[in-house]
């Protein structure tokens, strides 16, 4: 993978990011997949994020056979689950040293703590619990 390359998807993992916690998309079941695409799309279009999608997609058919596109696939999930664990990371370390700001309400730290824990949950923390 070149250079540019990463850095595109440096780029668009910083998009998701910041754009991925604004959206609600409603669930996907098994009666609405056609406004739930429709959705979907649009909003990784909104965050110029669809072209990965595409890209992604025909990657795969390109691969000559089962294997290949396992192997694929299995590396770009690789690196999702590092992302993850970093996030994890940093997110945990804020958590642990979490305290009041100046002039901070306790309805706004108790938000605030409630939103890291979720976010921790999220991603697949166990060592955040109510109590």
């Amino acid at each position: 993978m070149g250079d540019r390359s990463v850095k595109n998807k440096e780029v668009m993992e910083r998009r998701w990011n910041q754009a991925a916690g604004n959206l609600v998309s409603p669930m996907l079941t098994r009666t609405n997949y056609q406004e739930w695409s429709a959705l979907v799309q649009c909003n990784l279009e909104g965050m110029y994020l669809w072209d990965a999608i595409e890209s992604d997609k025909y990657m795969l058919l390109n691969k000559k056979s089962a294997k290949e596109a396992w192997e694929a696939i299995k590396s770009m999930r690789l690196g999702a689950e590092r992302v993850k664990e970093v996030n994890a990371q940093k997110l945990l370390a804020e958590f642990e040293s979490i305290a009041f700001k100046m002039g901070e309400t306790i309805d706004d730290f108790t938000v605030r703590i409630t939103r890291l824990a979720t976010d921790l949950r999220g991603l697949g923390e166990e060592s955040v619990d109510d109590t």
